[in-house]
């Protein structure tokens, strides 16, 4: 799921990417803050703080078109610091796909590190090498992190225990869930499969409830009982009814006949985030589309 940065020459293409670029940043950095509104999500930081060391692009022209200077105005090299109660988190961002670093540092009580792009002792930092993404969210001390980009609908994220430093989970959320109706036409799911859920469980972990995005190893629509019954057992999928498949239709997509391509599915799980996680599968409808 990782994706590596690439060099763009051109500054037109630059600039082009850059607005697509800085909604993608913007969409994973502001996710936390979105948990104001949305209580079975990450914890409100106690404070974020945004540090701006100026444009991530080259000054345009006077005689530039107009979508160059706003993407110039909008791409900003920036660092966002977060506190929470027993963690802190920092990502500098200079308007390219993923993050240049992002990390988290475990809190002393009323500890309150200042906003810097200088890395402290006991400071766990993700660049390149080890991550390419953003900061997602934090939940109870868990440090939530998310890659760049999509792949064939589903997005690859990451858990980490602020207390250990070391990561407990990862696995592979569901982003075409979240636009169903309107790149597919399909009738949008009900919560909470609708986006990934995150409480706290009684016994003082976290839990996750979201749609596991795997790709079959058949094409769910050539022969639909034994294809289905061979993923469901694969993929411990409890639903015994077959999905109906999406997506197809898609220019590119009528060069290749039934059975040539595997389909990529969505199905629910619960995550208990413990010392050793706990995976368990839900009885509801399956999702399926076809890969790209």
């Amino acid at each position: 799921m990782r994706f590596v940065r690439a060099y763009i020459v051109s500054m037109k293409t630059r600039l082009q990417a850059a607005l697509v670029l800085l909604v993608l940043g913007l969409a994973a950095s502001e996710a936390q803050d979105r948990s104001k509104a949305e209580p079975d999500s990450f914890d409100v930081p106690l404070e974020k703080k945004t540090l701006d060391f100026g444009p991530s692009w080259d000054k345009p022209s006077a005689s530039a078109p107009a979508w160059q200077w706003n993407a110039y105005r909008r791409a900003r090299n920036k660092l966002s610091c977060y506190w929470f109660p027993t963690v802190m988190v920092k990502q500098y961002d200079i308007s390219q796909k993923g993050a240049v670093w992002v990390s988290f540092l475990r809190l002393a009580e009323n500890a309150h590190p200042e906003c810097r792009r200088s890395h402290l002792p006991g400071e766990k930092v993700f660049e390149e090498s080890n991550w390419e993404g953003y900061f997602f969210g934090v939940k109870e001390g868990f440090v939530f992190l998310t890659d760049a980009d999509g792949f064939s609908g589903g997005i690859g994220f990451a858990v980490y225990d602020s207390r250990t430093g070391e990561k407990v989970f990862e696995d592979t959320d569901c982003l075409t869930c979240m636009y169903l109706k309107k790149m597919y036409g399909v009738e949008q799911l009900s919560a909470p499969f609708d986006r990934m859920r995150i409480v706290n469980a009684p016994n003082g972990g976290v839990m996750l409830k979201y749609m596991r995005v795997e790709q079959a190893d058949c094409d769910v629509r050539a022969d639909k009982a034994s294809c289905w019954d061979h993923v469901r057992m694969k993929l411990d999928a409890k639903n015994p009814n077959p999905p109906v498949c999406f997506g197809y239709e898609a220019v590119g997509y009528e060069k290749y006949a039934v059975g040539e391509l595997s389909s990529m599915v969505a199905h629910p799980v619960l995550v208990s985030l413990q010392s050793s996680p706990v995976v368990k599968n839900i009885d509801v409808p399956v999702l399926c589309w076809a890969p790209n």
